[in-house]
């Protein structure tokens, strides 16, 4: 039979028991914050660019780690589409994804990053990136008109990239000179998700006849809170 000496857990009471556990659970939980906190520092942080993937994502030497770089609140166009491989880039795609190239490839730049989550669901970090003049290379292609606004999700500078997305299209700048052109039909919204679809993508026809909403122009469709489809 075991000895039940003074100290063994035998002679604890029921409430000793559960302070004594509740203290240790309370201890872990603050290891497992301290070490949560450390890991998803907030800092900004400087960085090499070692490559571009296209016009909104990059890649980092981070300490000696290659990472993969999504920039915060902004959409390029798509060079190419997983699904669909074979699909031709969209409209704009190489003149934003040259851009980016052009400014950011080799250069030392800043990361901020956003108090939340800072990967994305494809492991991606998420940030905002700084040249070392100072441009804000996110805003830089809004207002450029090479990247639409990502606004699904707030973020600590919606407001401002709402306005820069804006002025580009009001001057029809990059992507907004194409969209000003005629198109062979109208821009088709669904009203439940909130996502348009242009005229030739693959998913153009598909949004049930009930729940379309007809814009004359993309820019229509941004101004009313829709979002493009991603093909």
């Amino acid at each position: 039979m075991p000895a039940r000496g003074r100290g063994s857990t035998w002679q604890m009471t029921p409430r000793a028991f559960r302070r004594t556990t509740g203290w240790a659970t309370v201890a872990v939980a603050f290891v497992l914050a301290a070490l949560t906190a450390q890991a998803w520092d907030t800092n900004p942080r400087q960085a090499v660019v070692t490559a571009v993937v296209d016009g909104d994502t990059i890649r980092i030497d981070d300490g000696g780690r290659r990472t993969t770089v999504r920039l915060i609140g902004v959409d390029t166009p798509e060079l190419g589409d997983r699904q669909h491989p074979s699909a031709p880039p969209q409209p704009f795609a190489r003149q934003a994804s040259d851009f980016t190239r052009r400014m950011l490839t080799a250069q030392r730049v800043r990361l901020e990053f956003e108090a939340g989550d800072r990967v994305d669901r494809y492991g991606r970090m998420l940030a905002y990136v700084f040249l070392a003049d100072g441009t804000f290379f996110n805003r830089e292609l809004l207002r450029r008109g090479l990247a639409r606004a990502y606004t699904r999700y707030p973020f600590r500078y919606r407001d401002e990239f709402r306005a820069d997305e804006a002025t580009a299209r009001h001057e029809h700048r990059g992507l907004w000179a194409q969209a000003a052109l005629s198109r062979a039909g109208p821009v088709i919204g669904n009203r439940l998700s909130h996502i348009y679809h242009l005229p030739g993508q693959a998913h153009y026809g598909d949004v049930a006849e009930r729940n379309r909403v007809y814009f004359e122009s993309e820019a229509a469709a941004r101004e009313a809170g829709f979002e493009p489809a991603r093909r």
